[in-house]
């Protein structure tokens, strides 16, 4: 699938879920606004107890405690929102224009389950137990998908989630991209829903799903199957308020329900009054909104069948204008959770005087520095297409420094140089250890070994042209110059800070780098190949954040050349016949030999993956799993209660 989400998580995937979209479609991998979003959290619980004790660099950043009190039904908590979030969209078919912001996946999340949820507590897997269907079946040569759904999952009218809800929104999906590619942020040409021939409730608990070719089935289920979410086909199935049902299979009739669903879903002021929005399978659903502040309310859900009916009975989601104003109400004790900005990661212990459990993890994804290899400004694409020059900007990024550092990651980060962590199961583990690491002098080497005349604090410039091993390589003229824009995300602070401190590395070695701030709307709208085109001259090299990285960690739409969320469009064919092989081979392995070759062959170049963390009242508790996805920003509150 292409990107995933595009993720704004303020400080805070962002992924799971998926993201990006950024612009056009998006990969199996969401996008993290912010070094900061997580989609995917790392190990379960460990580590340090927070900023007094924690090791710079390690997994985790404090610990989950123990389950605690008795669980008792009733009472409220409020939650912050990251600043400047809100959802703005209700149907979970979203377009990418309302993917910016990770906060639609979460609130939709809480009202509308997928079919199969991820990830597993702080695990990088499928959780089956809150999943609405058991394991899909694979058949004739992985050509041929059985998904038999689970007993006991209803509506909040009673009726059950049954596999036509499933048909209804694949019918639904198709309907919103025959409209419009844009209309569904996850979309990937060629990938779902493009690669279904068929897709037929063969009984009320079973879909099967004939694909148009085979798949490594491994993939699709983690990459593609994750992005269904049954909707009620009985009660939606219509194209105005009280109209008669419409025939979803009916390519006519699904436009018009599609149409009439998209119009109610772009309206926030009608959200916790529209009728239509009030059948839901999930553990809440939306009791108010508040359209000026986008702050919400939720209520438990008593008709909700999953495997914990809902101890908490309402959830308060509070906007918030900074980062500032929302510690302070943590300090304050007058929220119930909320994320730690790291600007703020050196006042943990006051957060723990002040009755807080605060626990962290980086991403199962990657941030980077993303390069325009269709930049044709100062032959800035001619220059990125030469792998020793990636080496060499790379050797200037000092990971554990900028880990280390007060004025950037303030030690809640851990090094990453790949498309996966190490922690992932598909990985080789090498992801963490860097192909080349901080060093300015090898980077230096590098260029004179490659015919450049390096002039510290001056203007490098190439002095031996040609395509031999010691020039400079194609299309790179004599007298040629190395003049970059590097445009970060205005906020949180650190891509700021981290902006700087390459280009002032990089101007040692008489590497010019201008950096300016833009938002994050921005970049991910202007400054994506495959979005605006037009606009490809106008930036070298770009950061936001990163991509959050799927259960199946192939970078398919990602750096793929087609690939839709291909966004400083990077292309190589070794890379391409990987990912092939990663989506339509048997071998579970095939995507390490994918991860290995991308992490060298630097499509980005890799920068450290930051914990997303999350504090909480030690009065409110639940099983340690359900607080060890709060880095992956996905909630499961149902297991929550006051104590």
């Amino acid at each position: 699938m292409g990107i995933n989400t595009c993720i704004d998580r303020g400080s805070a995937r962002t992924p799971g879920r998926r993201t990006a979209r950024a612009g056009g479609g998006r990969a199996r991998y969401a996008l993290l606004a912010g070094a900061l979003a997580a989609v995917l959290p790392l190990a379960a619980c460990g580590g340090g107890g927070g900023a007094t004790k924690h090791k710079s660099g390690s997994p985790t950043f404090g610990s989950i405690p123990a389950q605690a009190g008795t669980p008792k039904d009733g009472g409220a908590i409020d939650i912050a929102q990251q600043p400047g979030a809100g959802p703005f969209y209700m149907l979970p078919i979203v377009p990418g224009a309302f993917n910016s912001t990770y906060v639609t996946y979460e609130f939709q999340r809480l009202m509308y389950r997928p079919l199969y949820w991820f990830p597993q507590g702080g695990s990088p897997q499928i959780d089956e137990s809150l999943s609405l269907a058991s394991a899909p079946q694979f058949s004739e040569g992985n050509k041929t998908v059985t998904i038999t759904m689970r007993d006991g999952y209803t509506w909040s009218d009673g009726t059950p989630v049954d596999a036509d809800d499933v048909v209804f929104f694949i019918d639904l999906l198709k309907a919103a991209l025959k409209k419009s590619p844009a209309n569904w942020g996850s979309y990937t040409p060629g990938q779902f829903p493009d690669n279904v021939a068929d897709a037929k409730a063969t009984s009320r608990n079973t879909v099967t799903l004939k694909l148009k070719e085979a798949y490594n089935p491994e993939w699709f289920t983690a990459n593609e199957l994750t992005s269904l979410v049954p909707l009620p086909a009985e009660q939606w199935s219509r194209a105005a308020g009280g109209g008669r049902n419409l025939d979803h299979a009916s390519p006519k009739d699904a436009a018009e329900i599609y149409a009439y669903l998209d119009k109610a879903s772009r309206k926030p002021a009608s959200f916790a009054k529209d009728p239509l929005w009030r059948t839901v399978d999930g553990p809440y659903r939306l009791s108010s909104f508040d359209v000026t502040t986008n702050a919400y309310s939720m209520t438990a859900n008593k008709a909700y069948g999953g495997p914990q009916k809902p101890h908490l009975a309402t959830l308060n989601f509070r906007p918030f204008t900074s980062e500032s104003a929302k510690f302070n109400q943590l300090l304050s004790g007058r929220l119930a959770m909320a994320t730690v900005d790291q600007s703020n990661v050196g006042q943990v212990s006051a957060l723990k005087a002040a009755g807080y459990n605060v626990y962290g993890a980086p991403a199962l994804g990657f941030n980077f520095i993303m390069l325009n290899f269709k930049d044709t400004t100062d032959n800035v694409g001619k220059l990125y297409a030469q792998l020793y020059i990636r080496q060499a900007l790379q050797r200037l990024i000092d990971q554990p420094g900028y880990i280390a550092s007060k004025g950037i990651y303030n030690g809640a980060a851990v090094e990453s140089y790949g498309t996966a962590p190490a922690t992932s199961p598909y990985v080789s583990g090498s992801t963490a250890t860097a192909p080349y690491p901080y060093d300015p002098a090898a980077a230096r080497k590098l260029l004179e070994d490659h015919g450049w005349k390096v002039v510290p604090n001056g203007a490098t410039t190439c002095v031996r042209p040609g395509t031999g091993p010691s020039q400079c390589g194609a299309g790179i003229p004599q007298g040629q110059t190395m003049k970059f824009n590097l445009f970060y995300r205005s906020g949180p602070q650190l891509h700021s800070a981290v902006s700087t401190a390459f280009a002032s590395e990089a101007r040692k070695l008489g590497i010019t780098i201008t950096v300016a701030p833009k938002t994050f709307s921005f970049l991910i709208q202007n400054y994506n190949v495959p979005a605006a085109p037009s606009k490809a001259g106008e930036w070298a090299m770009s950061t936001w954040g990163g991509f959050s990285t799927p259960p199946y960690p192939t970078a398919s739409g990602i750096f793929d050349t087609k690939g839709s969320g291909n966004v400083g469009a990077f292309s190589d064919p070794e890379t391409d016949k990987l990912i092939d092989a990663s989506v339509h081979g048997a071998d579970r392995k095939a995507v390490q030999a994918e991860v290995e070759h991308l992490r060298t062959e630097l499509p980005v170049l890799w920068l450290p993956a930051a914990q997303t963390i999350w504090a909480w009242k030690k009065t409110l508790s639940g099983p340690t799993a359900s607080f060890a996805n709060l880095p992956a920003n996905v909630l499961t509150p149902e297991y929550w209660y006051t104590h």
